[in-house]
């Protein structure tokens, strides 16, 4: 699968290692919830709790959002509830 990767626009890539699934972005956040689940804040630094949200927009819409992390490996690698993630800047 190929994926288009204008640098323009994006910032980063997001990669589900699992499948080797990417995605391409401008803006990476990490959501810290609730404990109810609801949403608390959002964060430039990724820990443990939090998800990984690809181009989050007005009105709660975004392109991808992980499942929690639940071990940061590194500071581009991290393993969610369902998958591990590898983040890589492109600028």
């Amino acid at each position: 699968m190929s994926v288009y990767i204008d640098l323009a626009v994006h910032n980063y890539v997001l990669t589900r290692v699992d499948d080797n699934k990417q995605m391409p972005c401008g803006v990476v956040k990490f959501v810290e919830w609730n404990e109810d689940g609801t949403f608390k804040s959002v964060h430039d630094t990724p820990a443990v709790g939090r998800s990984i949200i690809a181009d989050p927009a007005a009105f709660g819409s975004y392109q991808w959002l992980t499942s929690t992390i639940t071990e940061v490996v590194s500071d581009t690698e991290f393993k969610t509830q369902n998958s591990t993630y590898t983040l890589h800047s492109l600028t």
